[in-house]
């Protein structure tokens, strides 16, 4: 992967970020409901520094990155999860995916969203019209992929995924996905929670969860750079005190893809003969392959190609 740099060679604001940029797990309610927060202001700022984006595809797609951590929370080993939203608004759908190391990866269907003013717009539920969203889960033991999906109800990916887990898997479940912005379209700070009830939850313990992560304030703001005393940790303690959270550790997340110079020569080399020699006749020189996760570039020069295809 090629990430591009948004630290301006400072090393030493690269590590405090990183440090920052944690999912946390926790149980409360006598462990009856598991919980997720997750801190991703650099994981989003590095997305929308590498895929090019606008405020507006910032704010779709560093949705769909937030959540796609938060759903990676009970991963283990080489398991993997993905979501793919299809519809027919200007959004048109995304693909994100995550594994069990934390690392996320995605791309918007339509870059860049093609809406007539956008500062007009005050719902995102506007842009995404009717459509599926589907969650795939790749398990390392499992014989193949588990795929469940429903119809787009809500308009927003938080909603509709609480809608999934309800619809598809008869779990009570509830996010938040925040990014936010500064005055000139910079994004500050990104962050979300996960709630799901477990089996045998008291439905009064769950209706107390719910109107709890109601009333917990943007996180995104709560996670801006310039913020040190709004932690993951914090959150936790302080909005769900009254039912006894406990922690249970937690895990990095990051915007990461495993694409490499290596991996799309091997792409090229299964081209068939005659695609292997036109190319090494007609160029274009440098030839260059894009990964669509990450909007990583990487060239080819003739001598390269003669080297891959011999």
């Amino acid at each position: 992967m090629i990430k591009k740099d948004i630290f301006n060679h400072d090393v030493k604001a690269q590590f405090q970020a990183s440090a920052n940029e944690r999912m946390y797990r926790f149980f409360m309610a006598d462990d009856q409901i598991k919980g997720v927060v997750v801190h991703a202001t650099r994981m989003v700022k590095e997305m929308q520094a590498n895929h090019d984006l606008g405020p507006l595809e910032t704010l779709v797609l560093g949705q769909a990155y937030i959540a796609a951590a938060l759903l990676s929370a009970p991963l283990k080993g080489r398991d993997r999860i993905a979501m793919n939203i299809q519809c027919s608004g200007p959004i048109k759908g995304l693909d994100v995916e995550a594994n069990a190391f934390g690392e996320i990866r995605g791309y918007l269907k339509a870059n860049p969203i093609e809406v007539e003013n956008p500062e007009k717009i005050k719902w995102l539920s506007t842009l995404y019209g009717a459509g599926f969203l589907s969650v795939t889960r790749y398990i390392e033991d499992a014989n193949r992929p588990y795929t469940g999906q429903i119809a787009l109800v809500h308009g927003s990916i938080a909603e509709d995924l609480a809608e999934y887990f309800l619809t598809s898997e008869q779990i009570p479940s509830g996010f938040t996905l925040s990014v936010a912005f500064d005055d000139n379209e910079n994004v500050t700070g990104a962050g979300g929670i996960f709630l799901q009830a477990l089996p045998g939850a008291q439905p009064e313990n769950v209706a107390r969860a719910e109107a709890m992560i109601r009333k917990i304030d943007t996180l995104g703001h709560c996670f801006a750079f310039d913020q040190t005393d709004h932690t993951p940790e914090s959150v936790i303690e302080t909005a769900f005190a009254d039912l006894s959270p406990r922690p249970l550790g937690s895990s990095r997340v990051e915007f990461y893809c495993r694409c490499s110079k290596e991996r799309m020569a091997d792409y090229l080399k299964q081209l068939p003969g005659e695609d292997r020699t036109d190319i090494l006749a007609n160029g274009p020189f440098p030839l260059e392959l894009r990964c669509h996760h990450c909007n990583s570039v990487y060239g080819f020069s003739k001598e390269e190609l003669a080297n891959v295809f011999n």
